[in-house]
């Protein structure tokens, strides 16, 4: 009989068919080269959409300038041509009218610029002379060493100045340049906007549908009321400042009231900023009476403004919150400065027609959408040749 001790025994261990569940696996993840392609290809495409973004950002703006200037304007071509006059001859005149503005302000602003800049050159050197010889100036050129520094800096000033003359020309020709374009913009929109509206559609039949289209002519209702509420508010603002100008007899009363009126355009700090130049003006050449009146003045006239002139003049607009405004002019001057802040509330105001006719498709009953349509507005171009506006498949009919 064996003994134990030569036994010997094999015995396999099995795991739990608990650990075994959780026992980590390989997985594989197997990528089709065609996916790799067009996911590089996207990027590649989107790294030079914004390259090219960047490159024509100047451009862009100036289209976007020029679309706003020719919505604005068109309701003023429409009602010329209601009154019998060819579309080319309104638009010919609207944009006489702006150019007549444009030179009424440069004939207003040069001539006293002109003047004061030649007072001043004549007047510096007795102005030099009577600082040096105060004792004030004795005693810190004594400390300082002012005429020392001030000799070493005239030194270098005729090559600062060459250097400047160069830039300062080139952003004056740019400027030129840049105006010139966007008026030559305006033009071609407000004599072809039609086809340009006709092209749009046949890309986009949908936007022809009625929910579609009304945005549409609320963005365009909106637009050229805000635009013309701004001209009548600014020409207010600046009637308002000439007039008491010339009641307190103060010099340059009409660049003064010039002055308030184009800052007047820019939302909710323009007035303030605008008469600014007043107030200074009153107490340097007036006197303490004569400024303290023209302070309470444009306080007055401000809060006349702010309660009555334009909530009845810019209504039709957008009705905005105050904050809206607020964060929407602050947004438009960070990324486009003064310009952004001018284009801030009407966009806005677009954002918000949008959001609303958004709100109402969703059959929303406790939102009313205000009237977005002004008289005159233009109607959605016939898309499918049934002669009626617009397209036959519209799921809001």
């Amino acid at each position: 009989m064996p003994s134990d001790s030569n036994t010997s025994t094999t015995s396999t261990l099995h795991e739990p068919p608990e650990l075994s569940a959780i026992a980590p696996t390989r997985i594989s993840l197997e990528i089709p080269s065609k996916v790799v392609v067009k996911v590089l290809l996207l990027i590649a495409v989107f790294a030079l959409s914004v390259m090219i973004l960047r490159e024509l950002q100047s451009l862009l703006v100036q289209i976007a300038v020029a679309v706003f200037l020719a919505v604005a304007a068109d309701p003023v071509v429409r009602k010329l041509e209601r009154r019998g006059m060819g579309r080319g001859r309104a638009v010919l005149s609207v944009m006489l009218a702006a150019f007549a503005a444009c030179a009424i302000v440069v004939a207003v602003f040069v001539p006293p610029l002109v003047e004061q800049g030649d007072r001043f050159i004549t007047a510096a050197p007795d102005i030099v002379d009577d600082v040096r010889g105060s004792s004030w100036y004795q005693d810190i050129d004594e400390r300082f060493d002012v005429i020392g520094k001030a000799s070493e800096q005239a030194e270098k000033l005729p090559g600062v100045v060459s250097d400047q003359i160069g830039s300062v020309f080139g952003a004056v020709a740019a400027g030129v340049l840049g105006t010139i374009t966007i008026l030559f913009l305006v033009v071609f929109l407000l004599l072809g906007g039609g086809q340009v509206m006709q092209g749009t559609v046949r890309v986009f039949p949908k936007i022809a549908e009625r929910r579609w289209w009304t945005i549409v002519q609320g963005a365009y209702s909106g637009i050229a009321a805000y635009v013309g509420g701004a001209i009548i508010i600014a020409l207010c603002g600046g009637t308002v400042l000439t007039v008491t100008a010339l009641l307190l007899d103060l010099p340059y009363a009409l660049p003064l009231g010039l002055w308030m009126m184009l800052l007047e355009i820019i939302p909710m700090i323009g007035a303030t900023i605008g008469a600014i130049p007043a107030v200074i003006v009153a107490f340097v050449a007036g006197g303490t009476v004569e400024g303290i009146i023209m302070i309470l003045v444009v306080i007055v006239y401000q809060q006349v403004e702010n309660l009555i002139v334009q909530p009845k003049v810019q209504g039709r607009a957008a009705s905005l919150s105050p904050l809206i405004v607020f964060v929407s002019v602050l947004v438009g001057s960070q990324l486009l400065g003064v310009l952004g802040a001018l284009f801030a509330v009407p966009v806005a105001g677009v954002i918000q027609i949008f959001l609303r006719q958004l709100v109402d498709d969703q059959g929303s009953h406790d939102t009313s959408v205000p009237k977005l349509a002004l008289e005159g507005a233009p109607e959605a171009p016939d898309a499918d040749g049934d002669g009626l506006p617009g397209v036959a498949n519209d799921p809001s009919d």
